[in-house]
């Protein structure tokens, strides 16, 4: 009973050999392997309590007393419980994994304060190419800056409450944001440097703000933070059964997507609608120029086209294989994440338009495919349709909202290639997300 009762509470790992955590070093009265290997065997309990047989029948969850005699098991129970909470008492509080809960309020705070920041990154970097900026301190820069300090303050402000309640700084967060914190002093260091790149170096324009280097490490330092709901969530996979309980998990991972936007936003429209064409190409001196160009702007399309793809597939296959999805996830996911870059990039009504819907559609089909087809790393089937028809639906979605709206320059070989390519890259990356488990 003593062995089975340190084995189940301390979560211990019945792997053959393991380590000694850190609550059975303070057991020095047991021995035996029902307590040492958690397999099977006979051990002993001696010193403070009575000798007892244990029997180890299977692994080490089943250990059990083999014989007790009626009077005996009684005294047992006592020392048992006088024995358990002398180890409590001795235990520091790290080893009792002793913790501040998830609070779901402070999951929806720091998780819409990501999207805020993100959002912010989004709108500078339009300013970077439409507005002339000759210094670091614009409101552009205020937006996301602003966010950060909030952000800051949530995070603080619930750490000084918990420190304040009897916990040591590093238990005043839950465990998952332990690492999400890690971003504070990589964002404040990026945000020191994009002041002295600015100053020395000038103000980037177009494509050189979203490969500037500190503002990619602007983006690392709020991927970090905005991995805290995230694993929040999935640390309380249990209790994220409903849309409401996992909403900071999509917002967290709307704040991912839009980094990932951010950062290739030269990659984000497939430029296949009539306006974006080459020159035609005639018999005329400049005869190899427009055909280059013109097979150019096509491999650039279908290649976007495709990268488009593998990142709606790979956000959903992830997703899905971490939480058991509630209908709604995507229909919030899709058109939040690409509504940030496309609202600032697409710099076309007709085509800000299409890629909403497009994004709109492809949300609402995946949540009926999580419904109806549950697709799980268990289930490949319906794991790899779903990995296939999210991409295509984009896809089909968005060539065909830009032929109406605009017209599409590519023929319908290029257009349907591309479609068809789609379907082959959230394929085979579900291949990949299986082959891993």
């Amino acid at each position: 009973m003593l062995a089975t009762f340190v084995v189940v509470t301390k979560a211990a790992r019945h792997v053959v050999p393991r380590g000694t955590d850190k609550a059975e070093k303070y057991i020095a009265t047991i021995c035996g392997c029902a307590i040492g290997v958690a397999t099977r065997g006979d051990g002993h309990a001696r010193g403070m309590c009575p000798t007892l047989a244990f029997a180890g029948s299977g692994v080490g969850v089943e250990a059990h007393a083999a014989t007790v005699a009626a009077a005996a098991r009684t005294n047992n129970a006592v020392l048992l419980t006088r024995f358990t909470s002398r180890l409590r008492a001795d235990i520091p509080a790290e080893g009792r994994n002793e913790s501040v809960m998830r609070s779901l309020a402070f999951d929806y705070a720091v998780s819409i304060c990501c999207v805020w920041v993100v959002a912010g990154f989004f709108l500078d970097a339009w300013a970077h190419g439409h507005v002339p900026i000759e210094t670091f301190f614009t409101p552009y820069h205020a937006v996301f800056y602003s966010g950060m300090l909030v952000l800051f303050c949530i995070i603080a402000g619930f750490a000084v409450r918990n420190r304040a309640g009897g916990l040591s700084w590093a238990q005043s967060v839950p465990a998952p944001y332990r690492l999400a914190i890690l971003g504070f002093p990589i964002f404040v260091l990026a945000g020191i440097g994009d002041l002295l790149w600015h100053m020395l170096l000038g103000i980037e324009v177009g494509i050189d703000a979203l490969l500037s280097p500190t503002h990619q490490a602007l983006g690392l330092g709020m991927f970090f933070l905005a991995s805290g709901p995230i694993r929040s969530t999935l640390a309380n996979r249990a209790t994220s059964t409903t849309l409401w309980r996992q909403l900071p998990f999509v917002f967290g991972l709307v704040a991912w997507y839009g980094l990932v936007h951010f950062g290739t936003a030269y990659a984000f429209i497939p430029g296949a609608a009539r306006a974006d064409a080459p020159p035609s190409i005639t018999f005329s001196p400049n005869y190899m120029t427009a055909l280059a160009l013109a097979y150019y702007k096509v491999a650039i399309g279908v290649l976007v086209l495709i990268f488009q793809a593998a990142l709606t597939a790979g956000f959903a296959l992830w997703a899905t294989s971490s939480l058991r999805l509630r209908p709604g996830v995507f229909t919030i996911l899709y058109p939040c994440a690409n509504a940030m870059a496309a609202a600032p990039f697409t710099n076309s009504t007709p085509l800000l338009a299409v890629t909403l819907v497009a994004s709109l559609v492809t949300g609402v089909a995946a949540d009926v495919m999580v419904a109806r087809l549950d697709p799980q790393p268990s289930r490949p089937c319906a794991y790899r349709w779903f990995a296939a028809l999210v991409p295509m639906i984009y896809a089909a979605t968005f060539l065909i909202g830009t032929d109406v709206t605009s017209g599409l320059w590519w023929d319908w070989n290029v257009a349907l290639g591309a479609w068809c390519w789609t379907g082959v890259a959230g394929f085979g990356l579900s291949f990949i997300c299986l082959a891993r488990r």
